[in-house]
């Protein structure tokens, strides 16, 4: 056994054992902590979202069937059209289709991000991410 496979016992809450390395790594904060069932779920905390592609998207692009796609993720906006401070016809001409480039040129407040989650339906596939891109340079900042 060697020196990083050695087990010790942990500190980290609900784990009994773990690695040096595993110690080391939360230590640095470069892995989330191994779970209790031994498990060790490296990275950020990720919910299971439906994937939802461009194509799929596309056809949601009216006003009584209205999705936009920001930040990789998809949103069914069509209830909020009548609510948007800056009317429904900015949204509506961005429908069916990604209007990241157009939701941050309209510098939307720290509010208008948090409530995107209202309208969260899912997110597109890997192959077709573009902001939030596993394994390679990503945004910093991007709303959750």
């Amino acid at each position: 056994m060697s020196t990083v496979d050695a087990q010790l016992h942990s500190p980290i809450e609900g784990n009994q054992t773990a690695t040096i390395l595993q110690l080391a790594m939360t230590a640095l904060r470069l892995s989330k902590a191994p779970s209790s069932d031994g498990n060790n779920n490296v990275g950020h905390q990720q919910r299971v979202r439906k994937q939802i592609t461009l194509n799929e998207v596309s056809y949601h692009d009216s006003y009584d069937d209205c999705w936009i796609v920001l930040y990789d993720r998809v949103y069914d906006i069509t209830s909020f059209l009548r609510m948007h401070p800056g009317g429904h016809d900015v949204l509506v001409e961005n429908a069916g289709r990604d209007a990241t480039i157009a939701f941050l040129n309209a510098g939307h407040s720290a509010m208008a991000l948090k409530s995107l989650k209202l309208y969260e339906i899912g997110e597109l596939p890997i192959n077709e991410c573009i902001y939030r891109c596993p394994g390679k340079l990503t945004l910093a900042h991007l709303p959750d």
